[in-house]
């Protein structure tokens, strides 16, 4: 049985010989626990860099606050200031983003005969570790006991995260809705330990095209989005393997986050009036082998033509940006920056021999652009009169052949 791409260039005959794979993936909302993920990503052998990590706190925060947005409050009857009922909803404000925000209540309704809308300050957010609580250590400690199979370790360490945050009236003098400030708190507190300990649909797809391209070699299908094909490097195939453990891996998170409809309950519409996703797609990765044939080639050398050159610009204006930002006071930070281009000009030289040797003729051109040329050379001339060795550093760097 196969399946066209094109004129029939991919299969799912695994007896057929391919010349590498193509892997259609889709990611679609929800989340999952990092705990269960990761999980399941070691009982397939795969390791932890195919696993989303975790956000940073901080990032965590921000986004466990957009749970309070829109929280509808009971509606007010009767007020001095108001015409009627008044429909009354939480909306949150950012102060200093993903620092410190500030819950506010809309009113909405009739006043002095007129439709009006007015809001009044009632809590701050704030992100305020205690001191000597390192943010970062504290994921990666996370992440570290859950890969050692130790889970009850990990989940002792989540009390310490609802330190980091604080819920406190506007101003100190402001009276304060007792229940309210209950149930803003609750709820911000509770969505914040679940994001910071969870892999959500956006986390799970970036990580998917990291994956497909550093750790698998592969490079964007026709520069397009979703899908993506994987060259068998030397005739060896052991790859296949892990993109078919890869694709079970993400078949738990589409299976977590489905919409399954319970036979002959549920509606069509939800409580919104809007037609439910019953049958939105599901996170999934499918591989179908690429066949050798011309005509299937020369797409695959358009696609590395494509992408490499823009990886090519995008590593000689990271390089220009180094150079450019050069402190003289700072040669050691500098030196560290180089180290770090190095290691992406590595990566790069990998995937330009890898993917090349796929097709048989590539026409790429690894030359400076003139601007990015003129903006090296006078930051090299500026460096070399400080610290030669950096300039001939960067000039090396320069070179892609």
């Amino acid at each position: 049985m196969s399946e066209s791409s094109e004129n029939g260039y991919v299969t799912r005959n695994s007896e057929m010989p391919t010349i590498g794979h193509l892997v259609i993936y889709s990611v679609t909302g929800g989340r999952v626990t990092y705990s269960s993920f990761a999980g399941q990503a070691r009982a397939l052998g795969l390791p932890q860099s195919f696993v989303p990590p975790l956000r940073k706190l901080f990032y965590a925060f921000a986004n466990a606050k957009n749970n309070l947005n829109e929280m509808s409050l009971p509606s007010l009857e009767v007020s001095d200031e108001w015409d009627g009922v008044v429909e009354r909803k939480v909306k949150v404000l950012s102060l200093e983003r993903n620092r410190e925000y500030v819950v506010q209540i809309e009113s909405r309704g009739r006043a002095r005969g007129k439709k009006h809308v007015s809001s009044q300050n009632m809590f701050r957010l704030e992100f305020t570790p205690p001191e000597g609580f390192d943010v970062q250590q504290w994921s990666q400690d996370y992440m570290n006991h859950i890969w050692e199979g130790n889970e009850e370790a990990a989940e002792e360490t989540t009390a310490q995260i609802r330190e980091c945050i604080s819920v406190t009236p506007y101003w100190d003098d402001s009276e304060i809705d007792a229940n309210l400030f209950a149930r803003i708190t609750s709820t911000l507190m509770t969505e914040f330990v679940t994001v910071a300990t969870s892999i959500d649909a956006k986390m799970l797809r970036d990580r998917v095209v990291k994956v497909l391209k550093d750790e698998l070699g592969g490079l964007s299908y026709k520069s397009g989005q979703g899908a993506w094909f994987i060259p068998k490097y030397n005739d060896d195939d052991s790859y296949l393997e892990t993109l078919r453990s890869y694709s079970q891996l993400l078949e738990t998170f589409g299976n977590v986050n489905s919409l399954t409809r319970p036979t002959g309950e549920a509606n069509w519409f939800g409580d919104d009036g809007k037609p439910q996703e019953w049958h939105r797609p599901q996170t999934n990765l499918r591989i179908l082998g690429y066949i050798d044939d011309e005509e299937a080639i020369d797409y695959i050398r358009k696609d590395i033509e494509t992408n490499l050159g823009r990886e090519i610009g995008e590593y000689q204006q990271k390089l220009m940006e180094v150079a450019n930002n050069f402190n003289e006071e700072k040669i050691e930070q500098f030196e560290k920056r180089l180290d770090a281009i190095s290691g992406m000009r590595e990566g790069l030289m990998n995937r330009l021999n890898n993917l090349t040797s796929v097709v048989k003729t590539v026409n790429l051109d690894t030359k400076l652009y003139d601007d990015v040329a003129s903006g090296l050379q006078r930051s090299t001339g500026r460096i070399r009169s400080i610290r030669s060795s950096a300039a001939d550093r960067l000039a090396a760097l320069s070179r892609l052949n």
